[in-house]
């Protein structure tokens, strides 16, 4: 499962973008999008390193939440807030207390992590704030549909796979994966309703599947 737009703008927001090398509040040279590890004092770097370091970094937070999608089945909503939270904590293993909390207390003890060496900070009670709302927010109705593309996994690609079965294109096993089966259902439902058939089932292809107006 990957994060999506939504939540890699929600990372940016809180993470801010500096092209000199600085210390965070923890007192770690950091750079870029919070890029850390291989930063040096006076090291500078370009716009497209930055996003270049994010893109990269991303990877590493998102398999440290998607060892936990067996347990949650995360939806992308709540896969984009874990990923920002681990990208700015480190991971989610003490959150989820290895995946043994259910998620109304996941979303209550999110908001307990805004402290950096020991004080409490306005920006990150923010940050935790809106990646509790994240959480939280419902995943139904063509407008909060997430968009899904090959390699996602989770309850979303579920119903997007039933939707396309309902509609006459068999996906093979309905198992929340979007494999090459669920691709070619969509790019062939995309194909019959005059949609761009690109294989990605975005708002305009969710609208079709619910029969909404486009």
């Amino acid at each position: 499962m990957k994060i999506s737009d939504s939540g890699i703008k929600l990372i940016k927001e809180f993470e801010g973008c500096r092209l000199d090398a600085y210390k965070c509040p923890a007192g770690v040279w950091t750079i870029g999008y919070g890029h850390t590890g291989d930063v040096r004092q006076g090291q500078k770097i370009t716009a497209a390193q930055a996003e270049a370091y994010l893109r990269v970094d991303l990877e590493k937070f998102e398999r440290k939440v998607e060892k936990y999608n067996k347990k949650y089945s995360w939806n992308q909503s709540e896969f984009d807030a874990m990923v920002s939270f681990a990208y700015n904590v480190g991971s989610i293993d003490q959150l989820t207390a290895n995946g043994t909390r259910s998620r109304n207390v996941i979303a209550e003890k999110m908001l307990q992590y805004n402290k950096a060496g020991g004080r409490v900070l306005a920006g990150l009670t923010r940050r935790r704030q809106a990646e509790r709302e994240l959480f939280l927010a419902p995943c139904s109705g063509t407008r909060g549909r997430t968009t899904l593309k090959m390699g996602n996994c989770g309850a979303d690609v579920t119903y997007l796979q039933q939707r396309l079965t309902a509609k006459g294109y068999g996906v093979g096993a309905i198992d929340g994966k979007f494999g090459v089966k669920t691709l070619e259902s969509v790019r062939a439902f995309q194909a019959e309703n005059g949609l761009v058939i690109d294989g990605i089932a975005g708002q305009k292809t969710w609208a079709a599947l619910e029969n909404k107006a486009r």
